[in-house]
């Protein structure tokens, strides 16, 4: 045996099936050869193989797409209340009075019944206060039934437009005796940004420091009490939204009842955004949107570092500050 047959027999021996896949190799080599020959021949196409350095570029995000995100949530709060008419007649019904007294000091005719259910309610608890804080006195009965006595009466116990504090105490007394009512209400305050105002003079970019500045404040963008079911993220469960602890005097057969009932309501509602606010909802809101917003532009801009959102007075600051003025 020569020493070129001697090689092929050991080589066959090392690696069992050699011969097979040199076979296999050779055939597909000669094929993909053919392909290229017909691709040229035949059809006249050329195969050119070329090396280039281009990628994806990154794209811009414009005013326009930030302005369309319109309200932006980015902060939440869940809690609750107890509203009761006490607060409801401290913080609007006695106000109320006092300006409506006043108005009508000024018309030259008053006329109570042209007035609507609820300042009527009004002058007729401040009539009621005025006998009751008289012990019932005769002169006084007499002169609280028309409007003109009643305004005659009224006027000692008012300074500067409002009302003494002891005859506001006592009207206080009087309009809970009429109707009083309270409620447990549960709800949540969402606060963010509405981007939808945005213009060219509320935004900039500084290139000194790779942030990004926007002019807006965070705001209150729902305030929401469901009236049946809310749900409960800390129990994992729906509970009513309203629930009633007490009332007394409430007739729905008054004009003016279901109105009082809604002003109630509406308390809670201001109560429960008092109670976010307290708690911090507009400074959560102000950072979760600085980092929702940042990595957002961070995805479209490897430049941008950071965003701010910032008022009126920091904005201009800022941009003073970045232009070296």
């Amino acid at each position: 045996m020569n020493k070129t047959a001697m090689n092929k027999a050991q080589f066959k021996r090392m690696i069992p099936g050699a011969g097979a896949v040199v076979r296999i190799l050779i055939w597909a080599a000669a094929v993909a050869a053919a392909a290229l020959i017909l691709l040229k021949v035949v059809l006249g196409l050329d195969l050119v193989f070329v090396r280039t350095n281009r990628v994806l570029k990154t794209t811009a995000l414009t005013l326009e797409d930030i302005r369309s995100m319109e309200f932006l949530i980015t902060a939440e709060y869940f809690g609750e209340v107890i509203g009761t008419a006490r607060e409801y007649f401290v913080r609007r019904s006695i106000p109320g009075a006092e300006k409506l007294i006043v108005r009508l000091e000024e018309e030259a005719a008053p006329d109570l019944f042209s007035l609507p259910p609820a300042e009527q309610f009004l002058i007729n608890a401040v009539r009621a206060t005025l006998v009751k804080r008289s012990l019932m006195y005769l002169g006084v009965l007499n002169r609280v039934v028309d409007l003109e006595g009643t305004l005659e009466l009224v006027g000692p116990e008012m300074q500067a437009g409002r009302f003494r504090p002891d005859f506001a105490e006592a009207l206080l007394e009087v309009l809970l005796e009429k109707r009083d009512i309270a409620y447990l209400a549960r709800g949540k305050v969402q606060a963010g940004y509405n981007l939808a105002g945005l213009d060219e003079n509320k935004y900039f970019f500084c290139r000194a420091s790779r942030a990004v500045f926007l002019q807006a404040e965070p705001e209150i963008l729902a305030r929401d009490i469901n009236p049946w079911f809310i749900y409960d993220p800390d129990h994992g469960h729906t509970v009513k939204g309203f629930e009633i602890i007490s009332q007394s005097g409430i007739d729905l057969e008054e004009k003016d009842a279901l109105d009082f009932i809604k002003s109630v309501k509406e308390e809670c509602r201001l109560r429960l955004q008092e109670d976010a606010l307290r708690t911090g909802l507009r400074e959560q809101a102000r950072s979760s949107a600085e980092e929702t917003v940042g990595n957002l532009f961070r995805i479209f801009n490897p430049r941008v570092q950071s965003v701010k959102f910032l008022g009126r007075e920091e904005f201009e600051k800022a941009r003073d500050a970045c232009s070296g003025r």
